[in-house]
């Protein structure tokens, strides 16, 4: 059987060289979902009606702009934060490796976005104001429970992500991956307030 980063992320990283179009195509995909999970608001956040075409470019082209500055942004912080304790190694690869390892990102994100359509499905759709969505406090709970869960999976991939990519020793590459995965599980937990 295969390795896979999900569940064998040291052996996933170790034994092969995960390809940059691989990570582009994850990232891709959880962007769509993510912008996608917007959808069914469309209508509270504009008084102008969305045509079907439309709203898909929209979450098109958003689910692409959220891709590229995830992927950017999470690759140029662990290129930096890597040679500074140390690592060696091209930025393709870690490019390559962080897209990998940001696969738990399309199943938080799916699973968000499933609640929210289910949710716009039978009626329950939360009112939206201009600066945040009045969800029901389970499901601000349930959210904030499955982004603290995936942060802390897509640091345990990051781990071995970085350490294969930077030729640097597991426990470092830990400290790295533990920066980057700090805000994203600090902003689930705030949201909770």
């Amino acid at each position: 059987m295969p390795s896979t980063p999900l569940f064998e992320p040291s052996e996933f990283f170790a034994r092969r060289s995960p390809s940059l179009s691989g990570a582009a195509i994850i990232l891709l995909l959880a962007g769509i979902v993510a912008v996608a999970s917007a959808a069914p608001f469309m209508d509270q956040y504009s008084p102008i009606e969305f045509s079907t075409e439309m709203l898909v470019f929209s979450v098109l082209f958003g689910g692409l702009l959220g891709a590229v500055v995830i992927w950017t942004v999470s690759t140029i912080a662990v290129y930096l934060l890597s040679a500074l304790a140390g690592g060696s190694g091209p930025l393709s690869q870690v490019a390559a490796n962080i897209g990998w390892a940001l696969l738990p990102l399309l199943l938080m994100n799916t699973i968000t976005t499933a609640t929210i359509w289910i949710f716009a499905s039978f009626g329950g759709l939360p009112t939206v104001t201009p600066t945040r969505m009045q969800y029901p406090s389970w499901l601000v709970l349930f959210n904030s429970v499955i982004g603290v869960v995936g942060y802390l999976w897509i640091g345990y991939l990051l781990t071995y992500a970085i350490s294969e990519a930077r030729n640097l020793a597991v426990r470092r590459s830990a400290v790295i991956a533990g920066l980057v995965v700090l805000f994203p599980i600090l902003n689930a937990l705030l949201s909770l307030l």
